[in-house]
């Protein structure tokens, strides 16, 4: 097949690192549309990776004919934008978190399947280098029976309050859903399980009308326990995971030179990983892309958007927040 035709549904922050990741992948690819409500903003994005700016999606998908769309809206346009890709045939790349609600969830993830559509949603963890080296050294056995997953997602989010992820019409909630989504699928990707049970707690400092901090504690159904926290309000910036298993530890720091590290019940000392390799965002375009290439079941596809939507319809239940 000749070069894989990719649009652009959404002109923001996210959106650049899709485009970014594209460009990695010219020889493949090329963009042949971005669109964005704020017409400027795709201009601006179009001058610089190439292809048509339009106000308007659905528009776009009629004019440039994609063979691909990443959707990097606000949570509250996903599905339409999905469904009109999905009748048009066209594969799709969904940002986090997969919707506002398990139920328009559904309808995505009916939608693609109905018309035949490739379907996966961009939880880019799953493609960051040293969480696969991770998952490759629990899979090992190095680190014996895992027992317990730790994960902290920490800053200070400068725009709260002055942007739509405070929004809940837009977002679906706070950072709940927009960070904790990854967190819940870090656990299942660690884990290759499913959760079992979750349990929440929410608060905000800030004034705004979502939750701007967040705890979890999940199990899994082979039994291991999460405890994933995040925060909009934290001043010093965290991003790490900690993976505790019977023979050993390993620590995951996306801050860190080296980007794992591990020590086994017999070492007296850790060993560190560094990793070169691209980053996840480039990763993640290239599983998208071969999966249109080669018709092979995306890595993150939507059972996994379904699965981690439960877990976030059962975490605002048990934190008694009615959405």
């Amino acid at each position: 097949m000749g070069k894989i035709r990719v649009a652009v549904i959404g002109a923001g922050g996210i959106a650049a690192a899709h485009l970014r990741a594209y460009a990695a992948h010219a020889e493949r690819c090329e963009i042949v549309g971005i669109a964005d409500i704020v017409e400027a903003a795709a201009q601006e994005k179009a001058a610089i990776y190439g292809g048509l700016a339009f106000r308007d999606g659905e528009r776009m998908l009629d004019a440039v004919k994609p063979d691909a769309l990443s959707i990097c809206t606000p949570p509250k346009f996903h599905l339409p934008a999905a469904q009109a890709a999905a009748a048009r045939g066209i594969a799709v790349l969904c940002e986090k978190p997969p919707a506002r609600s398990l139920a328009e969830t559904e309808a995505i993830v009916d939608a693609a399947a109905k018309h035949g559509a490739p379907l996966q949603f961009a939880f880019c963890h799953r493609f960051h280098p040293p969480l696969r080296a991770a998952q490759a050294l629990i899979d090992s056995g190095r680190l014996g029976r895992l027992v317990q997953i730790e994960n902290r997602f920490g800053f200070r989010f400068a725009r709260a309050g002055s942007s739509w992820f405070t929004e809940a019409d837009i977002s679906g909630g706070g950072i709940l859903i927009d960070t904790l989504v990854h967190s819940i699928d870090i656990f299942r990707a660690l884990t290759r399980d499913e959760v079992q049970s979750a349990q929440a707690q929410v608060s905000t400092a800030l004034p705004i009308n979502v939750e701007d901090s967040a705890s979890l504690l999940l199990r899994g159904r082979g039994g291991v326990l999460g405890s994933m926290n995040c925060s909009w309000v934290t001043p010093v910036s965290e991003a790490v995971v900690r993976i505790y298993g019977t023979e050993g530890q390993a620590v995951l720091d996306y801050n860190a030179e080296a980007g794992l590290r591990y020590k086994l019940a017999d070492d007296a000392d850790w060993t560190a990983q560094r990793f070169d390799e691209p980053d996840r965002f480039v990763a993640q375009a290239d599983c998208f892309l071969r999966c249109i290439e080669t018709g092979e079941r995306p890595l993150v596809g939507g059972d996994d958007g379904l699965a981690v939507m439960r877990v976030i319809e059962a975490a605002y239940e048990s934190a008694g927040v009615m959405r």
